[in-house]
């Protein structure tokens, strides 16, 4: 079921209603609720991988208990490793294993060597990169002892599974998500309000931006021969726009639903194009992903405790699981490799992070650029497609950027968008909070009310739909 879609319009107000006025007054009643609805919203899009969340469920639940009844450190390693085991096995198996194959044919080819092996062509489970981070995370700090395991066996599969986070995250920690779990939600204006928003703010995002560039991108990438010079330096941009609105359109709509439903989601977005440096941006960028890898991959392999060499190889080998989380395929590799040399290069030769004049608005825009190169990779089929862009990228044949989708009229409201959408979180980084004080408070009433109007009507007329755009969530493909 897709935040965008008619069957979620109707689906959210029945949960919400039925939530707050059948099991308001009992934190069981009310896990239990959002636990069949959680379910349901999985199984609409499609019920047999219902039974890869509750075998992940499961196998960590039951490891935490495990966990807790030893302190025999070999045993606690063990349980870790068929937990570890049960998890990837089963992402790796819909997710990897006809690209392991593959390259493995591939190198044999290489050597001369043809062999014949049959792939699997499993279809990739909606959100399992999500859900087997999710569920690993809860494993991870019990084996640490950052945290209590639960008994409650609902609970558990309620933080797993919950609805607003199924699909695309963000990636939650039991530290956070579990205590509010625990505890029974009482209906607060304000916060609901506040979810409201950032439910329309990314709807606005997905369906009138997003879905919009989307056009464009899928035009020019899907016609790469033909797409040469002004019109690819577009597509490029584009698409790194259309990555960032539509993913954080996405957090934004998942964090606003949480807030309806009485729960604190984090933050998985905080504005990166304006970062300071490549270090910057990966703390803003996708930020439950990116802290998950620093706290369960970069320091259990020593951070930087051990020499400014290992750090950089450690820095190295996170962006390269980085990228394969994001795809089973070597552009997704190579998109990592660029964006580690970005930080563990880049940053040391340029000093970048600096806010101090010349560097206060060059380093945005540079680190801005070579993300939205970088995501030639990400967004191309083949490493041999992302080099015939880069061979293609010019500034000519502007007689030709109105062919890939967009009209006249239509391509100028895009860059307009986009243009605002800059405009506007430089305005948010500088005076966000005052900005948002204001905007909430009793002056603000009739300007609230418009904008909540204009961006419903923006929505509904300017909403690029139809058969030009899937309108899906990027991210539901990893």
């Amino acid at each position: 079921m897709l935040f965008n879609s008619i069957p979620f319009a109707m689906f959210l107000p029945i949960v919400f209603v039925f939530y707050w006025l059948m099991c308001k007054n009992s934190v069981k009643l009310q896990n239990i609720f959002l636990l069949v609805a959680s379910y349901f919203f999985y199984a609409y899009w499609d019920w047999r991988f219902l039974s890869l969340i509750l075998l992940c469920s499961v196998t960590n639940y039951v490891t935490g208990l495990l966990l807790i009844k030893t302190n025999v450190q070999s045993r606690r390693k063990l349980l870790v490793t068929i937990a570890c085991s049960v998890s990837f096995g089963v992402l790796g198996l819909f997710k990897y294993y006809d690209f392991f194959v593959n390259t493995f044919v591939d190198m044999f080819s290489l050597l001369g060597v043809k062999m014949q092996v049959h792939t699997l062509k499993l279809i990739l489970p909606v959100g399992i990169s999500f859900y087997t981070f999710h569920t690993l995370s809860y494993t991870f700090d019990v084996y640490r002892r950052n945290f209590e395991p639960t008994k409650n066996i609902m609970s558990f599969f309620l933080f797993v599974s919950i609805f607003p986070l199924a699909m695309a995250g963000p990636i939650e920690r039991a530290t956070n998500l579990l205590p509010q779990i625990y505890k029974k939600r009482i209906f607060d204006y304000k916060q609901t309000a506040e979810g409201l928003r950032l439910i329309l703010w990314g709807l606005f995002c997905k369906i009138v931006i997003a879905d919009r560039l989307a056009i464009f991108v899928d035009g020019t990438y899907g016609n790469i021969e033909t797409a040469k010079g002004l019109p690819l330096i577009c597509a490029v941009i584009f698409f790194a726009f259309q990555l960032y609105l539509d993913f954080a359109a996405y957090s934004n709509i998942a964090i606003g639903t949480g807030k309806i439903l009485g729960f604190n989601i984090i933050k998985n977005f905080n504005r990166p194009y304006l970062s300071a440096s490549f270090s910057e941006f990966w703390k803003r960028w996708h930020i439950s992903l990116s802290s998950w890898f620093r706290d369960y991959v970069y320091i259990p392999l020593g951070g930087n405790r051990k020499g400014m060499k290992r750090m950089y190889i450690n820095f190295m080998i996170v962006f390269l699981l980085s990228g394969l989380w994001h795809g089973a395929s070597w552009n997704f590799a190579i998109w990592g490799i660029i964006n580690g040399l970005f930080v563990v290069v880049v940053d040391k030769l340029f000093c970048f992070g600096s806010r101090q004049g010349f560097r206060a608005w060059f380093a945005p825009m540079f680190i801005s650029v070579c993300w939205a190169l970088s995501l030639i990779f990400f967004r191309t089929q083949n490493f041999l497609d992302a080099i015939s862009v880069f061979s293609n990228i010019g500034f000519s044949g502007s007689e030709n950027l109105y062919s890939f989708g967009l009209l006249k009229l239509e391509f100028r409201l895009a860059l307009w968008l986009v243009i605002g959408i800059m405009i506007f979180e430089v305005i948010m980084e500088k005076d966000g909070e005052k900005l948002r004080a204001w905007f909430v408070g009793k002056n603000a009433l009739i300007v609230r009310w418009f904008v909540y109007l204009l961006l419903i009507f923006s929505i509904i007329y300017l909403g690029s739909y139809g058969a030009a755009n899937d309108n899906t969530f990027i991210y539901f493909q990893f």
